[in-house]
């Protein structure tokens, strides 16, 4: 049983609550070395969404983590990697336009800015590098460093490392005090762009134990940029070679290909393009997951050596990770802590649970009334029938194709020879019916439980597995059970917690972070309107494609579903099995399955419904009455739009 000590390392669930050294913290990925990133001779476009675990990479390959003083020994041939993680701050760069200055001033401000940042960073580096373990340099050597290039540029400009750190530092916030004040304050003298970086470096490598020092500079978040300043970059990725490597890590590539001159940029011959959430395969990626939140448990006990945590933490170990024998060992470890049971187990416990079995004997007896059908409900109460069957009947009474005798003489052959119809019943219905009975106490519903269910409702994104295992451990710890095991139904409060949390998170998702959670609490509730229509012919609905409508997707429409995408709200997939004659270059949208315990829908990839471009705009754009309208609409049930504002809390 784990103590937790340090509750501050299961709550930081984003790479950017760590501190900027995250040496110990960080889990040697899979594809670390299939990614080469610390042998690259040219720049590296890094793309992947929120949550993939880019970030905490970054910040693993920075000089902060890889010369951390908290580092025992460095290898000689760490300097030939220095790297400098640039989270590049959006909305100061987004000051740097218009104002009455012209585009092309404009770049050069932002160059000399790029520079400022930068070669602070470099000498920062070098100053850490001395600090730390690494036997080539240290702080004597540090003392020696003579930057004579420095006072080429300007006679102010210091020579020591030190000294000019402090200068450029000084140099920043004036340059931000003028930038605020643009047209009022006297422009500063500012370091020119690439060439003073290249004079810097090129002082650095003059010294004894740096001679062989590369510098790595990855820039995230340049989607966000403007136009001009994604040129700049784009130039300087172009011409980068050692000892100076600009790359660019964003949640999507940039569509700016161009640089500043009349040359563009292509991953053919400029950059190696990398997208992170394609790197591992299902197989790696289950088992990582499983690794960082073991590995997290032992550091948050205290327990800083465990024989996990040293694996996972040594480059060395890839080649052991990969072995079946380490991938079984950690999986069992983590289906013990996370269990769940067979969709067949649920609907067994189910009907054995009083309030649950009421509701279903009370929606049995209303299908039979509805129906006209002279079948007793204690036909269809047999203590002998099979579980998975009996919870399915609501839905095949309410079908006014089916025969009540024939379900009952249907039900009668399953519950024997697990035989007939109910087998094909059983697997398309089983699912959406327990959800059903669980609606009413959708914040416990057993379904969303377990390390394969948890992973699946992931859906490849590390932070979001996280959140779910760490809820379920705050609520075990809320209640005093013991975290070797945690229970089915904390699970289920945990993972309908975590939805909540991620749902209301969704407002901070740039400008239209507002609109997007509106339409996933619209989306969400419709999907889950539809599961609840008594019938259920068309269970766990949790897709749309827009395939009519009088029109093409305008462009704030274009906009929304690109940014409904960059943040992972929607998935697209490959076109699944579609009714009716449609054509083949079809679309599939799939809500996010995080959300799923928040709505009671599925989380599995399965049904979707059809949508038209007025249908998709209502949705993303719409106004409340309009919404309304098509929702009853789409649904077509009275009890349906009573359930559409349950998710509508705004």
């Amino acid at each position: 049983m784990h103590t937790i000590l340090d509750h501050s390392i299961l709550a930081k669930t984003r790479a950017e609550e760590h501190d900027a050294d995250v040496w110990g913290k960080f889990f040697i990925p899979p594809y670390f070395e299939r990614l080469a990133l610390k042998r690259a001779t040219k720049s590296t476009y890094l793309i992947g969404k929120r949550g993939c675990g880019k970030t905490m990479l970054l910040k693993y390959l920075d000089y902060h983590t890889l010369f951390s003083k908290k580092r025992d020994s460095i290898p000689q041939d760490e300097i030939k990697h220095i790297g400098i993680y640039w989270r590049v701050d959006t909305q100061f760069c987004n000051s740097l336009k218009s104002r009455g200055i012209d585009e092309e001033s404009w770049i050069s401000i932002f160059e000399s800015y790029f520079s400022l940042v930068i070669s602070t960073e470099i000498l920062r580096s070098i100053t850490a590098i001395s600090e730390s373990s690494y036997q080539s340099f240290n702080e004597k050597s540090l003392k020696e460093i003579k930057l004579e290039s420095a006072k080429d540029f300007h006679p102010s400009f210091p020579s020591t490392v030190a000294e000019l750190e402090q200068f450029l530092e000084a140099k920043r916030r004036s340059f931000s005090l003028w930038i605020s004040n643009v047209t009022a304050a006297d422009k500063p003298l500012l370091p020119p762009g690439k060439i003073f970086i290249e004079s810097i470096i090129a002082d650095i490598k003059k010294s004894s134990g740096l001679e062989e020092s590369a510098f790595y500079i990855y820039v995230d978040e340049v989607e966000n940029l403007a136009p001009y300043q994604k040129r700049v970059l784009n130039s300087l990725l172009k011409h980068s070679q050692k000892p100076f490597i600009v790359s660019f890590t964003s949640k999507e590539i940039s569509y700016e290909n161009m640089t500043t001159g009349p040359e563009s940029i292509n991953a053919t011959h400029d950059y190696k393009l990398e997208n992170i959430d394609e790197l591992m395969t299902d197989q790696e990626r289950e088992c990582f997951f499983a690794e960082v939140f073991l590995g997290n448990l032992d550091l948050a006990a205290g327990i800083v050596d465990s024989p996990l945590l040293s694996t996972v933490r040594d480059q060395a170990s890839l080649e052991q990770r990969q072995s079946i024998s380490h991938r079984e060992s950690i999986l069992k470890k983590i289906k013990t802590k996370l269990p769940s049971k067979e969709y067949k187990e649920f609907a067994k416990a189910a009907v054995k649970e009083q309030r649950i079995r009421k509701i279903l004997d009370e929606r049995i007896e209303r299908a039979l009334q509805r129906s006209g059908s002279k079948v007793s409900c204690n036909d269809f109460l047999d203590p002998g029938f099979a579980p998975e069957a009996v919870v399915i009947l609501p839905a095949l009474l309410n079908r006014k194709a089916l025969a009540c005798n024939e379900v009952l003489s249907e039900l009668k052959k399953y519950s024997e020879t697990k035989g007939g119809k109910f087998s094909d019943w059983v697997h398309n219905n089983l699912v959406g019916s327990l959800l059903e009975l669980y609606r009413p106490y959708r914040q416990a519903c057993p379904l969303y439980s377990g390390f394969d269910t948890f992973y699946t409702m992931a859906n490849r994104n590390l932070r979001h597995f996280l959140i779910l295992c760490y809820k379920a451990l705050e609520l075990t710890e809320i209640e005093g059970e013991s975290d070797e095991v945690f229970e089915i139904e904390t699970q289920a409060r945990a993972s309908f917690e975590a939805a909540d949390q991620l749902i209301r998170e969704i407002k901070t998702f740039g400008e239209l972070g507002e609109r997007l959670r509106i339409f996933v609490l619209r989306l969400g509730s419709i999907f889950r309107a539809l599961q609840a229509t008594p019938n259920m012919s068309e269970p766990e609905q949790n897709q749309f494609t827009i395939n009519s409508g009088g029109r093409p997707l305008n462009e704030d429409e274009v906009r929304f579903l690109s940014e409904a995408q960059k943040y992972a709200i929607l998935m697209e997939k490959h076109e699944t099995k579609t009714k009716g004659s449609v054509g083949t270059d079809i679309t599939d949208y799939q809500l996010n399955p995080i959300y799923a315990p928040y709505f009671l829908i599925s989380y599995r990839r399965k049904r979707k419904i059809e949508l038209s471009v007025e249908d998709f705009h209502t949705l993303a754009m719409g106004t409340e009455n309009d919404y309304k309208a098509l929702s009853s609409s789409i649904t077509k049930t009275s009890n349906a739009d009573k359930d559409l504002q349950l998710g509508l809390q705004l």
